[in-house]
């Protein structure tokens, strides 16, 4: 039985080195990389150890959306959506900029942004450029608009919930 295929990310971050981590590849599309990995203790907290997450990593757009799925693949409806620069591909790694802002929605839709003064004190410190700021702000107001109407980007839903 041969290996899934590996995906290798590294994304530079506000406080400490840059975080690299390697993920099986589900699919490469256009504009899209789709990768999964087992979920961790207290990665997120209502689930259990042997939970599968589904990244979606939209290359050329200013977030991510990681889908948590039951061991048998099932939507748990519990969701994680990272602000992060555009994703370039260097010599085998996917390379980014974690933009700090990020959102949980439960299976309620209701959902929570994280990480507001750290990501205020990135920009102030002159770690983030306002450019990329204004972005992951445009992305974050987008994705909540989605959310408020009860949706996720296409790809998303059609993955996760068929």
């Amino acid at each position: 039985m041969s290996r899934p295929e590996t995906v290798k990310f590294e994304f530079k971050q506000y406080e400490g080195g840059p975080r690299t981590f390697e993920n099986d590849l589900v699919a490469q599309l256009p504009g899209l990389l789709i990768t999964q990995y087992p979920i961790s203790n207290g990665e997120c907290s209502p689930l259990e150890a042997g939970c599968l997450a589904l990244r979606f990593d939209f290359v050329d757009d200013w977030y991510s959306i990681t889908a948590y799925l039951e061991p048998d693949k099932r939507p748990t409806g519990y969701y994680h959506i990272s602000m992060q620069s555009p994703l370039r591909h260097d010599d085998g790694v996917w390379k980014g900029y974690d933009l700090i802002l990020n959102l949980d929605l439960g299976p309620d839709w209701d959902y929570s942004v994280a990480d507001e003064i750290e990501f205020c004190t990135a920009v102030e410190d002159g770690w983030m450029r306002v450019y990329a700021a204004a972005n992951a702000r445009e992305a974050l107001r987008k994705i909540c608009c989605l959310l408020d109407d009860r949706i996720l980007p296409q790809e998303v839903m059609d993955a996760v919930c068929g």
